[in-house]
């Protein structure tokens, strides 16, 4: 295996080899479309179309199982964030674990 000169500096010298000005964080549209398809397949509106299964993700902490589910978080989100959209909600807002001791 070869490398370049630089990049085999960069790495002794302990230097990053990869800079970028913007963080990049995924973003599943198809789960936000389809509860969106479901409400409106439940009222009747528009045209009806293919919703498949929901699907979720199950997490183990501490002998506990919880529901992972990014899109019941924004439409369960406080009363004091009811008028974040969905964008600045993805682009601004970040999950993080509660403290045991509160």
């Amino acid at each position: 295996m070869q490398i370049s000169s630089p990049k085999a500096v960069a790495y002794l010298l302990g230097l990053p080899d990869h800079y970028t000005s913007h963080k990049f964080k995924p973003f599943y549209w198809r789960y936000y479309v389809q509860r969106a398809l479901e409400s409106w397949a439940d009222s009747g509106e528009g045209q009806q179309a293919e919703v498949s299964e929901p699907k979720v993700t199950i997490h183990k902490y501490k002998d506990r199982y919880y529901q992972l589910d990014p899109v019941q978080d924004y439409t369960h989100r406080p009363n004091e964030l009811e008028h974040i959209t969905l964008y600045e909600w993805i682009t601004q807002y970040q999950k993080k674990k509660n403290n045991e001791s509160q």
